[in-house]
């Protein structure tokens, strides 16, 4: 069976240099607990290795899980922590860089374009450079920037540009942003354990809630880790959104409806069988994707889970690789 993992980060050169100089400044961002391991330069970093790996181990690991497919994106924080100019730049050249390993290595790769949300005009240029003329498969955007959602409308062409690329916008976990830096500097709740998800549900409850869904009907975004909470609480995200908005002051849809109608999720980081079962039952096997989370996931761990998950083998080819196909215009094997 095709297997297509769907948020698999890799770095570039030019993201890891500007990270490092970054990382020096007495900017205390909760992004740089990792960072300044990754860039540490006295203590060597197998993950710093393998996220600028595309052309070595990270396909011998996918030839011996047999995975035929990375969707790959540029890792937290993308280039969302630099000023316009510098952001601007790197994700062009890591547009660039992911066309050309896309070239090298037919049918092994798809991607996701990174852009500069600092600059929502020269954003939606690069935006529609990365799909009509490098030919990727949508966007990849690391949650806020500078403390600011989508929702925002200085953000709306952003939306606006990937609704009529027919492309979606992969909302990808940061860190919390300053203003809520203390309250997870303890126990280290600022990435996976807490601070992910509750910073990307937050992002996506601000979109779906926001209205916005209303004016780009056809957006369509995706939301790693099992949607990063937000299915589980659509009941009474449902209920409390009756009893709070009157009827005049109400979205077309329900929040149940929108998220159903413009928002995918992957698997990526949650290797349960109970939470896959629960997430098929909420939002449909069709609006469900695999993923890994590599290199910061282990893969076999990933493969084996979705080798195994009690679902029918029609459900299986759409988890593993159908609904990628769908959703990201992969061209199937």
């Amino acid at each position: 069976m095709r297997r297509i993992a769907t948020e698999e980060a890799f770095a570039t050169p030019e993201q890891v240099e500007a990270m490092t100089t970054t990382c020096r400044t007495t900017w205390d961002s909760l992004d740089f607990v990792l960072w300044r391991q990754l860039t540490d330069p006295g203590k060597p970093s197998l993950l710093k290795e393998r996220l600028l790996d595309v052309d070595h181990e990270r396909l011998q690991i996918m030839d011996e899980l047999s995975v035929a497919m990375h969707v790959l994106s540029l890792t937290a924080p993308g280039v969302q922590m630099f000023d316009p100019d510098t952001a601007t730049a790197i994700a062009t050249s890591a547009n660039d860089r992911l066309a050309e390993t896309i070239k090298r290595h037919p049918g092994r790769y798809a991607g996701l374009a990174a852009f500069a949300p600092q600059d929502p005009k020269r954003a939606v240029r690069e935006m529609e450079r990365a799909i009509n003329t490098l030919k990727l498969n949508g966007f990849i955007l690391n949650s806020h920037t500078n403390g600011e959602y989508l929702d925002n409308p200085k953000y709306w062409p952003i939306l606006e540009a990937a609704e009529a690329l027919d492309a979606p916008i992969y909302i990808h976990p940061r860190c919390p942003p300053d203003a809520l830096a203390n309250l997870y500097r303890d126990y280290r709740l600022e990435s996976a354990t807490w601070g992910f998800q509750a910073e990307t549900g937050l992002h996506g409850m601000r979109i779906l809630l926001s209205g916005v869904l209303d004016r780009f009907p056809k957006l369509k975004l995706v939301l790693g880790h099992m949607g990063e909470g937000i299915p589980y609480w659509l009941w009474r995200i449902d209920y409390t959104y009756n009893a709070f908005h009157p009827p005049g002051q109400r979205m077309q849809l329900t929040p149940s409806e929108a998220f159903r109608r413009n928002f995918v999720i992957t698997t990526s980081g949650v290797n349960s069988h109970a939470t896959l079962k629960y997430v098929i039952e909420v939002l449909g096997v069709d609006n469900v994707l695999w993923a890994i989370d590599y290199p910061y996931q282990a893969a076999p761990g990933s493969v084996e889970f979705m080798n195994t998950a009690p679902v029918s083998a029609a459900d299986r080819r759409k988890l593993f690789h159908g609904n990628a196909e769908r959703i990201f215009k992969i061209a199937p094997a």
